[in-house]
């Protein structure tokens, strides 16, 4: 597969696609999140109705299984969340990430600060192995919502960069 990244020919066509599905991420970073958002919410509701089917044809015939009940309801709930509260979803990872690095940073603290005590050799790379998971945390966990369409955005500018690239070598392979 990585042969592959390194042998395949540029086309026009997959360039152009790449710049078209970038520029709606790097826009509206907020709206394609909120979008994606509900399509997860559409697909639980999807997922929910044949349970509901299920478990309604089961009580009619004295046999309803709890567990159709239960993946009914249970996916129902969160689309309907989804629907009212997407920004809340979306915010839910970068927030939990943000956790994970302060943890991590604050769990550095004490290898740093004997570091600076000590004069460690590295000490560079002791401080900022422990303020930079710090920062980036704090920043995740104040503001995961912006986080994310931050993401968002970067994932955009990354197909639009890798478009324009594949454009060029396209190009210039047409024109020697």
């Amino acid at each position: 597969m990585f042969n592959y990244f390194w042998s395949r020919n540029a086309s026009v066509g997959m360039a152009v696609l790449y710049i078209a599905l970038g520029l709606p991420l790097v826009l509206f970073p907020a709206a394609v999140g909120t979008a994606f958002v509900w399509a997860l919410a559409i697909g639980c509701v999807v997922y929910a109705i044949p349970h509901l089917i299920r478990y309604l044809q089961g009580r009619k015939v004295g046999q309803s299984f709890g567990g159709d009940l239960f993946l009914t309801v249970l996916p129902l709930f969160f689309a309907l969340f989804a629907l009212f509260r997407p920004h809340v979803i979306l915010s839910f990872l970068p927030f939990v990430l943000g956790a994970l690095l302060l943890m991590d940073g604050v769990g550095k603290l004490p290898l740093m600060l004997a570091a600076i005590q000590d004069h460690a050799p590295g000490l560079a790379f002791c401080v900022i192995s422990t303020l930079v998971p710090l920062i980036v945390g704090l920043v995740l966990i104040v503001n995961p919502f912006q986080a994310a369409q931050m993401v968002i955005m970067v994932f955009g500018i990354g197909l639009i960069v890798d478009g324009i690239g594949d454009l060029i070598t396209a190009l210039s392979a047409r024109h020697p």
